[in-house]
């Protein structure tokens, strides 16, 4: 077989076609987690052939998707979170935060996520912040929990623009089951919230954020996943069910052997080898100004490969951590590692 007509090769072909349509993209997801087609040889060559594209993608100049941890701080304390089990608090420095996006903006990335682990309306400076990013050009999205979020921030935020999409955490339906999933918020208030946001959106003439509301299945409130959705489905552009993480062991009360353990994208010891696309295409700066190419260790904090007080994000991504660590994933040696090793998440290559 030849190298164009190759099981990796059409993957790839098929993975272009398939990103035109966001029907397709999850239909496409679905299937990449079965485990069965996950042992296959065909899948495997399909990764390394994806890594592969992807570290010639970063030596061509491609850049990384950015998060930027502008709080720390959350006013949640959400079971499936370490904030529930510790003190975790934190504000990006306004200077750093200034220098980050103007590199970023100089280095071409042209979008930021304003969020990684905090409650970013916590911050009392969250929109002077977005008017910095959008005065460098740049768009912007975020994840909240919505208890914050006033008619006057929403409207404020609407007119600024540049806003392309907003992640609303809401992991539970009913007023029960929410409070016992996220306290100590208000489920009436939050509701409400995004509501009124929702028609603000509708009343703003100019460009709006997609929305999307997502829930983490729990043993607290997956009997409530249908109707939630149900409910959500007509209001917003996308719901998200996904799957508790115990971010790579750091959150004690989670039991992944529980109702929806076999919803998890976790990996068997035959997968854990392969690449995962986090060293080639993300960087998380968290408030103190050090960098992570992974969400998973955003409550540990282990996995960090440089400092952005000391080192500019594009010297970070091309420097000795990032290269090092694309290289022992590229090479099949991501289980030596002493945190990728230990890691059971698949993220998908689509």
């Amino acid at each position: 077989m030849t190298d164009e007509a190759s099981p990796g090769t059409l993957l790839s072909r098929a993975r272009g076609l398939v990103a035109r349509s966001p029907a397709a993209v999850a239909l496409a997801k679905r299937v990449y987690r079965s485990p069965r087609l996950q042992q296959t040889q065909v899948f495997r060559r399909f990764v390394r052939t994806r890594a592969t594209q992807a570290e010639a993608a970063v030596q061509a100049g491609a850049r990384p998707q950015l998060w930027l941890e502008t709080v720390l701080t959350c006013n949640a304390r959400c079971s499936m979170c370490v904030h529930s089990e510790r003190k975790m608090v934190g504000v990006m420095a306004m200077d750093l935060f200034r220098r980050l996006v103007d590199e970023a903006s100089a280095w071409g990335v042209d979008s930021v996520c304003l969020s990684i682990y905090g409650e970013p309306m916590v911050d009392k400076r969250w929109l002077e912040r977005l008017q910095y990013v959008r005065m460098a050009g740049m768009t912007y999205n975020f994840f909240s929990n919505a208890s914050m979020l006033t008619p006057e921030l929403a409207a404020a935020m609407l007119e600024l623009g540049g806003w392309t999409e907003v992640n609303f955490s809401v992991n539970g339906l009913s007023k029960s089951v929410y409070e016992a999933v996220m306290p100590p918020l208000s489920r009436d208030r939050v509701y409400a919230n995004i509501e009124r946001f929702l028609a603000l959106r509708r009343a703003h003439e100019g460009a709006v954020p997609k929305v999307t509301v997502s829930c983490v299945t729990l043993a607290e409130n997956v009997h409530e996943v249908p109707e939630f959705v149900r409910y959500w489905r007509p209001r917003v552009d996308r719901v998200s069910i996904a799957d508790r993480t115990d971010w790579l062991g750091e959150l004690k009360k989670t039991d992944r052997a529980g109702p929806v353990r076999g919803r998890l994208r976790v990996m068997d010891d035959s997968q854990s080898q392969m690449p995962c696309p986090a060293p080639w295409h993300k960087m998380y700066v968290y408030a103190d100004g050090r960098v992570s190419p992974c969400c998973e260790d955003a409550a540990l904090r282990q996995l960090i490969l440089g400092d952005t007080n000391v080192q500019s994000l594009r010297q970070i991504y091309h420097g000795p951590g990032y290269t090092a660590l694309r290289r022992q994933h590229l090479h099949d040696r991501r289980g030596e590692h002493r945190i990728c090793g230990g890691c059971r998440v698949n993220p998908p290559w689509i």
